[in-house]
């Protein structure tokens, strides 16, 4: 087993996502795939950045309207699997988008939009960065939010264990709420940190560094939904040797 030295929350996302994927990209260095679901998720981050960044009074649905219509206007029909998928997907992502960001409207702008946020982790002995996508401060409440194109219970449990662990560690302050949107479908999940999630989120992220250095769990991921469009279909049935993934993470 060879030990890393750093991680990303992207690192972290991708390992989730698919095993073999995060070998062949970040190992062999094969070429990196983009599919439909990174170029929309790049189109929320930019009307999510865009929206917060206007003055409490610009802040409407009008305007949500425009900046979807001026990022989704760069996507190509042709990365999704049929017309019918596109169309679906820019409904609803409009429709959720809009009902979910709402009510930011009038909330003074965030302390953290978009922010890389690095520290060494003692406990893990790794150095960890993580993107606070949105993040809320004052004297009275200190809430995180993120908006995804969607996710499993896996990338739910990551994000929060993740927000926990910075929150804690590099702005000693604990999070009244974290807050992930789904926008595929719609759902909002809300968690309320408690005292135990600190020692619960430093046990996750071992977890997940132990899984990342030992070559033994690089195995093939059971959604479905990623194999259809992953470009590695052929390779991920072939043996995969051992490596040291310390050189490409740290």
């Amino acid at each position: 087993m060879n030990q890393i030295q750093s991680m990303t929350d992207e690192n972290l996302r991708d390992f989730i996502t698919c095993p073999y994927k995060f070998y062949f990209e970040l190992i062999e260095k094969k070429k990196r795939s983009i599919n439909w679901r990174q170029v929309v998720q790049h189109v929320v981050n930019k009307v999510v950045f865009s929206f917060y960044q206007l003055p409490a009074e610009s802040r409407h649905s009008v305007c949500v309207l425009k900046l979807i219509d001026e990022y989704w206007g760069k996507v190509s029909p042709q990365i999704f699997e049929s017309r019918i998928q596109y169309y679906t997907v820019v409904a609803k992502i409009t429709d959720y988008l809009m009902e979910n960001i709402q009510s930011e409207s009038r909330k003074s702008p965030p302390l953290f939009l978009f922010e890389k946020l690095n520290t060494y982790i003692e406990e893990l002995n790794v150095d960890l960065s993580l993107t606070f996508d949105v993040a809320e401060w004052s004297d009275s409440s200190f809430v995180i939010k993120k908006y995804l194109v969607d996710g499993t219970p896996e990338m739910l449990a990551l994000y929060y264990h993740l927000s926990i662990v910075f929150s804690e560690k590099v702005l000693k302050r604990t999070p009244k709420r974290v807050e992930v949107v789904t926008l595929l479908d719609g759902k909002r999940h809300v968690f309320i940190p408690t005292s135990k999630d600190l020692k619960e989120g430093l046990k996750f992220l071992q977890t997940m560094k132990y899984s990342i250095e030992d070559s033994s769990n690089y195995f093939k991921t059971k959604n479905v939904n990623e194999c259809n469009i992953c470009p590695f279909l052929e390779e991920c049935n072939q043996t995969i040797h051992e490596f040291s993934p310390k050189k490409y993470l740290s």
